[in-house]
């Protein structure tokens, strides 16, 4: 029996190591919660929008650090990373994976196996509502594998468009599971309304923790493999259906619950990583060739004069894009609208004279030509190849009709080109685009009404001018495309797309099946022009986002004839500041306080230099081999070579992405060290190396050394998020 004193003196021990074990540096702490949050596009880069406000992830991150102090470290990538980047290896380098504003269409198979992995293993993941949410062309490349509630992928043809959407008024969250560990202990009668929520059918084993105030399950978990996930309805950060919701005092402390339970199953590495640089090798095989590479595929919008809107190209802007050897590229021009030739009669902006439907014979009275003069002479100006853009008013009740339009766009089309048949006929208007981002919903019945438009233009327009292709779309692509090409397809040469949002892997994922497609409905030359297309970025995602979409794009050189990435211009829409090339000399936008405007006719550098450091890759390709040991366990591209060769210059590009992190080996990998041999083509006369590099913030040249004997072979380093190019001439 232990005396009163023994107890005592034991009770006084006890606590003494309660208090010692509580001191700081004797007992390890308990490891932070590591939290990779995909928070969307440029708004996911802004600490302090318009001044003051941190979006997206940046609030999150402050939310829960004040309920939560030291237990998360937070990841922040964009949109794009994610698309680009995420695989099983690199989310093992964290505990939770919150992803919110998404672009499903761009999923590709390994981000969805990878995550799929990741919970199995233990992960957690957080799907969080959004305008983005449940974008996805198909079940199989969407999140269902992982979600407790069933995907409905987007169906343009009805009765919703994709997964359905509560609306209730006052959409205050109740509580069904209170004491489930995300929503236990909170003051749910203060929290602020939804917007809006998306729900979902149950998955066997789901658990509902909370519904609208009308029933539907908004918010549901459950438990898949060793990991758990969450569906938050209505819930993402600080904008969008959260923004009210995002005001509540406790938000911070919802969220850090959340994130807490996700974690809990966790057996994600925690290794630390060594820096290390992956050694290799590239070679050239001139007796491999693939189809060339052209300046149109290096194309920007917006480049040529065009009055009341954009300005002629002068002085340093001028030389700016110079710089770019873009002469041969495409220029974009919407002077084939009626509404820039067609003159009007009283009844308003869009009362065009019904003028018939002979196409041989026309009133040049009834036109006005100069603005499609001066364009014209521009694009020439500055050696462009002009793509002809036809936009008229596309809604009812007074839908446009095919036969009339049909007489406007052929008046374009001789004046430009000259009447057929004649010695003064020259395909001055190669390329004709009906419409711009025409909107085919509903479908079928308004799809079905543009593709009967189109056809009643296009088909008798073909006949009469040989030489000149015509093209439509812009618009929403998945199961569109394949229903154009259905109902369109002797009058179609080729697709116009507009792939915001898309990596560059993705955008010819689904290119090559559309062109599988047309193939089956027996169009084989079917083309592809991409004219337009951006990521909504700044900085260094933006410079790889540009460097990594260059390769698969060469890969489908034949097949994808062009691109214009929109724009030339310092252009800013709803805050997102587009373009290559400096505007103004004072603020203009919303920009990453690290990333400001560069000032008037100066390069905007995280897009420019994408640019600048491909000039030279032009004409027939060569096959380059990368051969670098380390990387290849990368379930994803992350470095590549390029080599062409004009007949007068031989180029190689190399670049590498995002530093390749692996476990497996214990290393991230920040640069890479290759030696390139290649071969120089025999009509290469000169025997000068220069080499140049770029990154998102510079770009150099160096000066340029002799070359002995007939091929390449240097070492050079690449760091990561670094470009080099190699030119013999």
């Amino acid at each position: 029996m232990i005396s009163r004193t023994v107890r005592a003196r034991l009770t006084l021990f006890l606590a003494a190591l309660v208090v010692l074990a509580a001191a700081p540096g004797l007992v390890e702490a308990a490891p932070k919660v590591r939290v990779l949050f995909v928070g969307g596009d440029w708004k996911s880069q802004l600490p302090n929008y318009q001044g003051k406000t941190p979006l997206r992830g940046h609030f999150v991150r402050r939310e829960v650090d004040k309920a939560a102090p030291g237990q998360f470290e937070f990841t922040l990538w964009t949109n794009y990373e994610f698309q680009q980047y995420a695989d099983f290896e690199s989310l093992r380098r964290f505990d939770v994976v919150v992803v919110g504003d998404v672009m499903g269409q761009s999923l590709m198979p390994r981000t969805v196996e990878g995550l799929a992995a990741f919970v199995a293993a233990g992960g957690g993941f957080w799907y969080c509502d959004n305008h983005k949410a449940f974008s996805f062309n198909t079940l199989a490349l969407s999140f269902d594998i992982v979600l407790p509630i069933h995907v409905l992928p987007f169906r343009p043809f009805g009765p919703e468009p994709n997964q359905p959407i509560c609306n209730e008024k006052e959409l205050k969250v109740k509580v069904k599971a209170p004491n489930h560990p995300i929503v236990k202990g909170l003051d749910w009668d203060k929290a602020l309304a939804l917007r809006a929520a998306r729900y979902g059918k149950l998955k066997k084993g789901a658990e509902v923790i909370a519904t609208s105030p009308g029933g539907k399950e908004i918010w549901v978990v459950w438990q898949k493999g060793k990991g758990r996930a969450f569906w938050s309805g209505g819930v993402f950060a600080n904008d969008e259906l959260s923004e009210d919701f995002a005001k509540w005092p406790q938000f911070g402390k919802f969220y850090a619950q959340a994130l807490g339970w996700l974690a809990e199953k966790s057996t994600s590495p925690r290794k630390a990583l060594v820096e290390a640089t992956a050694t290799g090798t590239i070679a050239v095989d001139l007796t491999r060739k693939g189809p060339a590479v052209t300046s149109a595929h290096f194309g920007i919008h917006g480049q040529e004069d065009s009055p009341g809107g954009s300005y002629a190209m002068k002085g340093a802007d001028l030389a700016l894009y110079n710089e770019l050897k873009l002469a041969g590229t495409f220029a974009r021009t919407g002077a084939a609208s009626p509404g820039d030739f067609v003159k009007r009669g009283k009844g308003g902006q869009y009362d065009y004279p019904d003028l018939g439907t002979d196409l041989t014979s026309f009133d040049w009275a009834k036109f006005d030509f100069k603005k499609a003069d001066a364009i014209f002479k521009d694009v020439e100006r500055i050696e462009a190849v002009p793509i002809s853009l036809a936009w008229c008013p596309w809604w009812g009740p007074n839908w446009p009709q095919g036969k009339r339009y049909a007489k406007y766009f052929a008046a374009y089309l001789e004046h430009v080109n000259g009447k057929p048949g004649t010695k003064g006929y020259r395909a001055r208007a190669p390329y004709f685009e009906i419409m711009n981002e025409p909107n085919l919903g509903p479908a079928p019945e308004v799809l079905n009404r543009y593709a009967d438009f189109f056809n009643e233009t296009a088909g008798p327009l073909r006949k009469r001018y040989p030489g000149v292709k015509f093209g439509c779309g812009g618009f929403f692509e998945w199961s569109y495309v394949q229903a154009v090409i259905d109902r369109c397809g002797p009058n179609l040469d080729w697709i116009s797309r507009h792939p915001y949002g898309h990596t560059g892997e993705a955008v010819f994922y689904l290119q090559d099946r559309y062109a599988e497609h047309a193939r089956k409905k027996g169009l084989k030359g079917l083309k592809f022009i991409i004219t337009e297309w951006d990521f909504w970025l700044y900085g260094e995602p933006a410079f790889d986002y540009a460097m990594m979409r260059w390769k698969p794009l060469i890969d489908h050189a034949d097949s994808c004839v062009g691109t214009l990435h929109y724009r030339w211009r310092e252009y800013q829409e709803g805050g997102y500041v587009f373009g290559l090339h400096g505007e103004f000399d004072t603020k203009y936008g919303e920009l990453p306080p690290e990333w400001p405007n560069p000032g008037k006719n100066k390069p905007i550098s995280y897009r420019y230099n994408g640019f600048w450091i491909m000039r030279d890759c032009r004409g027939p390709q060569y096959a380059a081999k990368v051969d670098v040991p380390a990387l290849k366990t990368a379930e994803g591209p992350r470095a590549y070579a390029v080599a062409t060769c004009d007949g007068k210059q031989y180029n190689v590009v190399i670049y590498y992405g995002y530093p390749y992190e692996s476990q497996a080996q214990g290393k991230k990998f920040t640069k890479l060290k290759v030696r390139v041999r290649a071969p120089i083509p025999p009509e290469v006369k000169g025997r000068t190396l220069t080499i140049a590099r770029a990154n998102a913030k510079t770009k150099s040249e160096e000066k340029a050394t002799a070359v002995r004997g007939d091929a390449i072979d240097v070492e050079v380093e690449v760091p990561a998020r670094g470009a080099v190019s190699l030119t013999v001439r």
